[in-house]
């Protein structure tokens, strides 16, 4: 029984490092994800600030503001997209941390029950062991 209390110990270690690796990869994702926001909201300042607009002054300009809106749009769009596949590997990567925390929780269970009933069955041993008391009468 000593060997079962030692491996279930040892498979809530591996639990408790599969847990340590998933958080690893939600704090990554979480990191890709604040990227590609804050990219997003660059290339929308800077498409705001390519707005054509109908000036004398400006007109020569106006086809070539035009051509860097119509760019930044698409960047745009394709930055939603980057941002929302961001979302999806984030709430993944959220899901599996917390399977491995439940996992790892299990496993803290059952080796915690197993040295329980270890010293359980050591004491009961200790007590079967024993010489018999004798008890002096009065």
């Amino acid at each position: 029984m000593a060997g079962k209390a030692d491996r279930l110990a040892r498979v809530a270690r591996i639990r408790t490092l599969q847990k340590q690796h998933a958080l690893a990869q939600e704090a990554n994702a979480a990191a890709d994800l604040d990227q590609v926001r804050h990219m997003h909201s660059r290339i929308e300042t800077l498409r705001d600030s390519y707005t054509p607009v109908a000036d004398d002054e400006a007109a020569f300009a106006l086809k070539s503001m035009a051509h860097q809106y119509d760019r930044l749009g698409k960047a745009l769009a394709a930055t939603r997209d980057r941002a929302a596949r961001a979302e999806l590997r984030l709430e993944d990567a959220r899901q599996v941390t917390l399977g491995a925390h439940r996992r790892k929780r299990a496993a803290e269970e059952l080796a915690d029950r197993a040295g329980a009933a270890e010293a359980r069955e050591a004491e009961a041993r200790r007590e079967r062991a024993a010489p018999p008391r004798r008890i002096p009468r009065a």
